[in-house]
């Protein structure tokens, strides 16, 4: 069984369509909610883990958490569940969630570097070398739109049930979305960062 978390969080709103698309495939647990106001969210959590062989995490992470609703640590060393994680195959969809892998040994795990969706996000300044404190709110609504399109692509062609393929497929449809960000949506104020910020979503995205 393959275990989909999407805690609840305004930031990440738009990738409920997304979750919905999981929801349909074979095998997949969903499994959403608010890891604050529910008392019962990380007990739920930690049980259907037991069942899943796989878990797809959608929200905010660091090099040493994964958050919930609120950016609530619900996963990190501190909290002593890192053990949920362990000896799954895991899809992690958060900012440094490959320095996360990394800094806890994970392995047969996929993850991601910062993906700036918010005007907090930008105001961080750079996404590599990348300045991104000039992005406007029309700019990341059409990065967030490109992320939705390129997930739902991909499930398109894979259902998950290997990694590297999914790693493939994300990575090609990523890139069908930079073309079309740099032919079709020069109306944008700052297109060419958007095309730049999705060759670093893909260039970022690492399987260990």
């Amino acid at each position: 069984m393959k275990l989909c978390v999407y805690p609840t969080d305004s930031t990440t709103e738009f990738l409920q369509p997304v979750f919905d698309k999981l929801c349909k495939i074979r095998d997949i647990e969903p499994f959403n909610g608010d890891s604050v106001d529910d008392d019962d969210f990380l007990e739920n959590l930690e049980e259907l883990s037991k069942r899943a062989n796989s878990i797809i995490f959608f929200g905010h992470g660091s090099t040493n958490c994964l958050y919930g609703t609120n950016l609530n640590p619900m996963i990190e060393e501190k909290l002593g569940n890192l053990q949920l994680l362990a000896n799954k195959t895991l899809l992690l969809f958060a900012c440094r969630s490959k320095d996360f892998i990394k800094n806890y040994n994970f392995h047969n795990a996929l993850g991601f570097g910062f993906i700036p969706t918010t005007l907090d996000d930008a105001r961080a300044g750079k996404l590599h070398k990348l300045d991104i404190s000039i992005l406007e709110s029309l700019d990341l609504e059409a990065f967030r739109e490109c992320i939705v399109r390129i997930w739902i692509r991909t499930l398109e062609d894979n259902e998950l049930s290997n990694l590297s393929e999914f790693q493939k497929s994300f990575s090609f449809y990523t890139n069908i979305e930079i073309t079309d960000v740099l032919i079709n949506k020069k109306e944008l104020p700052h297109y060419r960062t958007i095309a730049d910020m999705l060759y670093y979503l893909k260039s970022d995205m690492t399987l260990l």
